[in-house]
């Protein structure tokens, strides 16, 4: 089994994944198809004499790519089409299959076990219970009549009985799951020695005969990209704020205008004691009118926590802060004044009023700094608006000189870039490189860079892929072969590291070390998950064998192309396991169901009379 894990678990591109992982998310609603959705005479495949029809096929196909098309954009092409229909085609035989062998083990669903499978669905359930209104309206919504949904979920509930029965017949031996466990508990105490091949590039030399042969026989790697020089005019919310000019008679207009902008509101600061109940709150009332200190009594009295040691004080505020019963009678009060009882969802407030902050505004000159950025901004974006609009007229019916004389634009260019370039906005690569610009030479559309920034482009210059000249890559080949040989290096030094540790030649391994500047790193006891060291180096370790008769185990390992590690493996030790982690064994059950599963389907396959029409996908 821990074979058929890692057979299962080899690496496969991020980007296949990704599209798998697209076409296999069930639909938004119900997680299965229609199947029958009417006749027609084309026929895509058949399995075992049963013919799967086109419209049929469409009816799963249509709906999976318009998904796809919103998740991937323009990324969408013909090789996803493609992908996408042998996708599908693949799951609709797989249905059949699994159909037809339901239909001989006799496996059928009642209507009872049906019923309660929907009445399970969060989907169809309202403040947590089974809604038949909801239900009825999902299913109209989504094309299905109860008829139809009905009959498709008991076909589909028939067929996953096999994976059912599978999973619920499917066991790990005890000594197995602990023998798992084990390995997964498993800490290992190590040293290293870490080896970089960029240290040691000094140490080789590349002839020039290699250089060329190597250019020779790997001429196809050295291709220069399509290319192309672009000419363009810019139109930048923060150039035409350059330009604005602003005279004091606007500035102050302005300032007229915007008064609430700096004005600062009113402030009031009062003290309150909060009571929970009434009969508290008329007694410390009393109190307070019979001379009572109200800083003591808060003290004393008051239930609100956050300010009662602060003898209630509550600070400066502004409207908009205090709950509304509260906020409406201290702004309401006199300076100094001390309030009946208010009532608010807190409880009992008693406030006493003891400063108020009027309502101010920031003179002229204060803020004449910032009225100048407001109003130049604000003159420029109605600049910036009108000039779009011009903009992208001309774009359509004018050169990009006229353009250039018509609204005061520069008229600038870039240099050369390909299709992979990241120096520039991917708007302007993307469409640099589109059929109306590149080949036909026309201006393009307004590219919206930011809301702040436009631009319009022409290809000015292109130049056509070609094959790069020994001379141009000769360096980058020199650099790349002294990596090599520079790995190769390493990897000899760690071999001999590795074979001194074996014999115990310690004053050799002493003197190598020392001439190569190398030292020891010690690592700890460690689990397969830490995060001592990096990853890569855990899983080498992990993969060394066990020391034996009290020695220690050594390996030298590469990690990749400009490093290699000896490892010095001095320990090994499993804990007692008490208890089978559950997770693990639910997990292993799984895999094993999903296994068996899998081996099904292809015996079923194997012996399938399988035929597909791909002329009529």
């Amino acid at each position: 089994m821990l074979g058929s894990i890692r057979n299962k678990t080899k690496t496969k591109g991020w980007f296949a994944y990704l599209v798998v992982g697209l076409i296999t998310i069930p639909f938004a609603l119900f997680g299965i198809s229609e199947y029958f959705t009417g006749t027609s005479n084309i026929i895509i495949a058949s399995v075992n004499g049963a013919d799967i029809s086109k419209a049929e096929f469409l009816t799963e196909f249509n709906p999976q790519k318009r998904r796809l098309q919103q998740e991937l954009d323009k990324k969408y092409d013909i090789e996803f089409d493609a992908m996408l229909k042998q996708s599908i085609l693949n799951q609709m035989i797989d249905k059949y299959l699994l159909e037809q062998l339901s239909s001989e083990l006799l496996y059928e669903t009642t209507v009872n076990e049906l019923n309660t499978i929907i009445q399970a669905n969060n989907l169809f359930k309202e403040k947590g219970r089974f809604s038949l209104e909801k239900y009825k309206q999902l299913l109209r919504l989504n094309g299905y009549t109860t008829r139809k949904y009905e009959a498709i979920k008991l076909q589909e509930l028939t067929q996953t009985q096999i994976k059912y029965n599978l999973l619920d017949s499917a066991f790990v031996t005890p000594t197995q799951l602990l023998r798992l466990q084990k390995l997964n508990d498993q800490q290992r105490q190590f040293s290293y020695i870490a080896i970089h091949a960029n240290d040691y590039v000094k140490e080789v030399k590349v002839d020039a005969q290699s250089v060329k042969d190597f250019y020779n026989n790997k001429k196809t790697l050295f291709f220069a990209p399509e290319q192309v020089k672009i000419e363009f005019v810019e139109l930048s919310l923060n150039e035409i704020s350059k330009n604005i000019k602003v005279s004091d008679d606007e500035l102050f207009n302005f300032y007229e205008d915007e008064q609430e902008r700096f004005t600062i509101e009113e402030e009031r600061q009062a003290q309150h004691i909060l009571l929970e109940d009434e009969s508290t709150a008329q007694k410390v009332i009393t109190l307070l009118n019979s001379g009572g200190d109200f800083a003591k009594l808060a003290r004393q009295y008051s239930q609100d926590t956050d300010s009662k040691s602060d003898a209630g004080d509550l600070g400066f505020f502004t409207r908009g802060v205090m709950v509304p019963e509260f906020e409406k009678k201290v702004f309401a009060m006199k300076l100094a004044e001390v309030s009946d009882l208010v009532k608010s969802k807190f409880g009992y407030h008693i406030i006493k009023l003891n400063n108020i902050k009027a309502k101010t505004l920031k003179p002229f000159d204060a803020v004449k700094s910032e009225l100048l950025d407001l109003y130049t901004q604000a003159q420029a974006q109605k600049v910036f608006y009108s000039l779009t609009e011009q903009l992208a007229n001309l774009a359509y019916e004018a050169s990009l000189e006229k353009i250039v004389d018509q609204m005061d634009l520069k008229l600038q260019v870039s240099d050369f870039f390909d299709r992979s370039s990241t120096q520039l906005n991917q708007k302007i690569v993307t469409t640099a490189f589109s059929d109306v610009v590149l080949n036909k030479g026309e201006n393009s559309e307004i590219l919206e860079l930011s809301k702040d920034k436009l631009m319009v482009i022409r290809a000015q210059k292109k130049l056509a892929q070609r094959q790069k000249s020994f001379i141009e890559v000769k360096d980058e080949i020199n650099a790349h072969l002294m990596i090599l040989l520079a790995k190769t290096f390493v990897d000899n030094l760690a071999k001999n590291i590795v074979d001194l540790l074996t014999h115990n030649d310690k004053d050799i391994l002493k003197k190598l070390m020392n001439k190569n500047k190398l030292k020891w790193h010690h690592v700890d006891w460690v689990k397969r998950d830490s995060n001592k060291v990096e990853m890569a180096i855990i899983n080498k370790v992990f993969a060394l064998s066990k020391p034996t008769n009290g020695n220690s185990s050594y390996g030298a390992q590469n990690l990749d192309e400009n490093n290699t590690v000896v490892i010095k493996l001095s320990g090994v030790k499993t804990t007692d396991i008490k208890t089978i982690n559950a997770t693990l064994e639910s997990s292993l059950l799984s895999f094993e169901s999903s296994e068996v599963f899998a081996n099904i389907l292809e015996t079923l396959k194997s012996q399938a009379k399988i035929k597909v029409f791909s002329r009529n996908l």
